[in-house]
């Protein structure tokens, strides 16, 4: 693909075909239709735009528009298994649900230095530019005694009622390690995989186990999104008076064993894809272009039966003894069709785009799109004003020139 920039109107070249650019055109034959809205997901077809234009909307939705993340974490004590780098990283990737506009970007200033033992503190942080979040989670054994009583009393009664069943399931594990130590010295391979898948799938029950274990009789043994406590500053409780707290309550941070504990204080800011992707609002922006299908020839029937089998999509049916293209927004473009004799021409749509936004929670993908247009329009009317003054300086410099050649 070429692009040609002339003095009124810009041309691409894409396979050998001369597309124009004209605002005219644009302007009328330029569409959206939407295809689905749900809480986090959106899709819908572009018509009447180019590639470039198509990949400039997807690229402002992933680094262009804000959010708000954790950027500044001070660890005051973490015994967990994970270490710190690894644990901020996981805070800084989980979504606030909290509008950014509320906010502004925070100023970035050089922290100042102090002794190792101290915390650094940050000038710059204020109740306009700063969120500040607390997590202080600790792993204790349950204290409920009247229910560990009330178990004790009954693995006793089991315990004395099932003495003889033990005894014989005892003697039956020897048995069976017995033979097992047979087998082993008899050394043939495939007992010994046998035996280690045997061996793999007790493991898997003990781990179990063990988690089970863990999960009654532990508290705060997940430590997880919804354990990150807002902590207001200067006037926020009056303008957030719902709080904030991130957008799932179940992400999992870390788990915890019996004795550990993390406690820390985070400081979410203002920021934007371009800078890291723990600001991006979007999980996936995408777009296709959309497949072009046309039957050349007519088909028998058994051809066009093995033409509706063939397609692994569904793309094509029969309806009143004719083939029809069910579904064109299906194909996937396998060419599957292709290998028979049936008449089958695929091609693209070079106008025609499937767009898709998946909201990570933060911002509808409705209110994505319409910001990301908002952007793209600030970036054209940016990018005419340089060029004007670009060529006026040029003109200026010009008449500079033979100003100075004249003299």
């Amino acid at each position: 693909m070429s692009i040609k920039v002339g003095k009124e109107k810009i041309s691409q070249v894409l396979d050998g075909e001369i597309l124009e650019f004209n605002p005219n055109n644009f302007s009328e034959n330029f569409s959206i239709e939407i295809e689905k809205l749900t809480k986090d997901r959106m899709e819908f077809v572009m018509r009447g735009i180019e590639a470039p234009l198509a990949n400039a909307f997807r690229r402002i939705l992933l680094s262009d528009i804000p959010t708000i993340a954790i950027e500044t974490i001070s660890i005051k004590n973490n015994t967990s298994v994970i270490q710190d780098e690894v644990l901020a990283h996981r805070l800084g990737l989980i979504p606030i649900n909290v509008d950014p506009k509320h906010f502004q970007y925070r100023p970035k200033q050089p922290l100042q230095k102090q002794d190792k033992n101290s915390r650094p503190e940050i000038s710059n942080a204020t109740e306009e530019n700063t969120l500040l979040f607390n997590l202080h989670v600790r792993c204790l054994k349950k204290t409920d005694w009247e229910k560990i009583k009330k178990s004790r009393e009954l693995l006793l009664q089991k315990q004395e009622q099932n003495k003889e069943m033990n005894i014989e399931k005892e003697e039956e594990e020897e048995e069976k390690e017995n033979k097992l130590n047979v087998e082993i010295e008899s050394g043939s391979e495939s007992e010994d995989e046998q035996e280690e898948s045997e061996i793999d799938e007790r493991a898997k029950e003990c781990v179990e186990k063990i988690l089970t274990q863990r999960a009654k009789t532990l508290i705060n043994h997940r430590v997880l999104s919804s354990d990150l406590v807002w902590v207001p500053i200067g006037n926020q409780q009056t303008l957030f008076p719902k709080g904030i707290k991130p957008v799932l309550p179940d992400i999992l941070i870390a788990k915890l064993n019996e004795g550990q504990e993390i406690d820390l204080e985070c400081e979410a800011v203002k920021g934007t894809g371009r800078d890291h992707a723990k600001w991006c609002p979007v999980c996936t922006a995408s777009y296709r272009m959309l497949p072009s299908i046309k039957l050349k020839k007519e088909l028998t029937k058994n051809k066009s039966k093995k033409l509706v089998k063939t397609c692994p999509m569904k793309v094509f049916d029969i309806e009143d003894g004719l083939l029809e293209i069910k579904n064109s927004r299906k194909c996937t473009m396998c060419r599957e069709c292709l290998r028979g004799d049936y008449g089958v021409e695929l091609g693209l749509v070079k106008n025609e785009f499937y767009f898709w936004i998946e909201s990570t929670g933060i911002i509808p993908p409705e209110e994505l799109f319409q910001q990301a247009l908002e952007i793209f329009k600030e970036k054209c009317v940016n990018l005419k004003n340089n060029l004007q003054n670009f060529t006026q300086k040029k003109k200026e410099f010009n008449e500079n020139e033979e100003e100075m050649n004249y003299d």
